[in-house]
């Protein structure tokens, strides 16, 4: 990626204020990210690839995939995900064209081919065939991927991300206590190595990006504040205390009741419900979570009692008669 100053420095402003908007509690993992994308843009001369990372520790509520997302888009550049976890002969051989089964065109190499800036997300590298690892090695230190035409296909322009589960504990918990990226770095190579992270892999890549471990009170004010930042979004006021403790409860672990079926689902469908609170004049309301919906109960609009998705008033609020 051939870009200048300027227009480096506005794409990981890009990322960061995007990532940070999306992804709770992660900011300095997101920083170390950006600020190592900015010593490749800035310091490379070489044709290896403009980056490779190892994200690792904690993935609540898929942090990961949610990180690379604003990443792919900042950058401009097309994402592709590959899992190469066994069993062998799967999807571990697609990436290199190596399964004769599936088309050419779901190779790593064919996709760089049309593709040149990229985004590459590689599942459990860790598990992966030798030969696999070989091969993206090889296009880490050179500059190219060899299909299997024997053609080589650039890799210079493209970013590899490489998704593991070892360690989470271990490394949610140091990125809590080390503030220091080099250290921090340094410390997660060696508790990755420890797991049975590939020692080879690890002296191949830029930096291990390092997720934290977020305690329930963090989650649990993060939970809360979000739902009162939508009840705010409409023109609404959440009335004091007006949080259903069950809001809390289900929405940290959405086994039960109506975050069962998606919490997003949810979600949208409390929009539309606020928006209807605020068309009927409401000003203050509570949240509590119904069988199928979170309920808006309109406290200062005695004559309305709660607003449903249907535009019907599903309950009555105590006190209101």
């Amino acid at each position: 990626m051939t870009t200048d100053v300027n227009t480096t420095q506005a794409i990981l402003e890009k990322f960061r204020t995007t990532a940070k908007d999306d992804i709770f509690g992660q900011d300095a993992a997101i920083d170390t990210l950006a600020a190592e994308l900015a010593r490749r843009f800035e310091t490379r001369s070489d044709n290896r690839p403009l980056g490779v990372f190892v994200l690792a520790g904690p993935d609540a509520n898929d942090t990961k995939a949610g990180i690379f997302h604003p990443f792919t888009a900042a950058l401009g550049a097309a994402g592709h995900f590959y899992d190469l976890s066994p069993p062998w002969g799967g999807e571990d051989a697609i990436i290199l064209g190596l399964n004769r089964s599936f088309p050419l065109g779901m190779s790593l190499p064919q996709f760089l081919r049309g593709n040149p800036r990229s985004v590459i997300v590689l599942n459990a590298i860790e598990q992966a065939h030798p030969t696999i690892v070989s091969r993206l090695m090889s296009a880490w230190t050179s500059n190219g991927l060899q299909a299997p035409s024997g053609q080589k296909v650039s890799t210079r322009e493209a970013v590899f991300i490489l998704k593991t589960e070892l360690a989470q504990g271990e490394i949610g918990e140091l990125a809590r206590q080390e503030t220091d990226p080099d250290r921090l770095h340094v410390s997660a190579v060696k508790l990755l190595a420890d797991a049975g992270f590939p020692i080879p892999v690890l002296r191949s890549v830029d930096a291990v990006i390092c997720l934290k471990r977020l305690t329930t009170g963090e989650l649990t004010r993060h939970h809360c504040q979000a739902l009162e930042d939508q009840v705010h979004a409409h023109g609404l006021v959440l009335e004091e205390g007006g949080l259903d403790a069950r809001l809390v409860t289900y929405g940290l672990h959405p086994v039960l009741g109506a975050y069962a079926n998606g919490v997003q689902a949810l979600l949208d469908r409390l929009d539309v419900d606020l928006a209807l609170a605020k068309e009927k004049g409401a000003g203050k309301v509570r949240l509590v979570l119904g069988e199928e919906s979170i309920l808006v109960l309109l406290i200062d609009r005695p004559l309305e009692d709660t607003v449903s998705a249907s535009g019907t008033n599903d309950h009555e609020v105590p006190g209101d008669e």
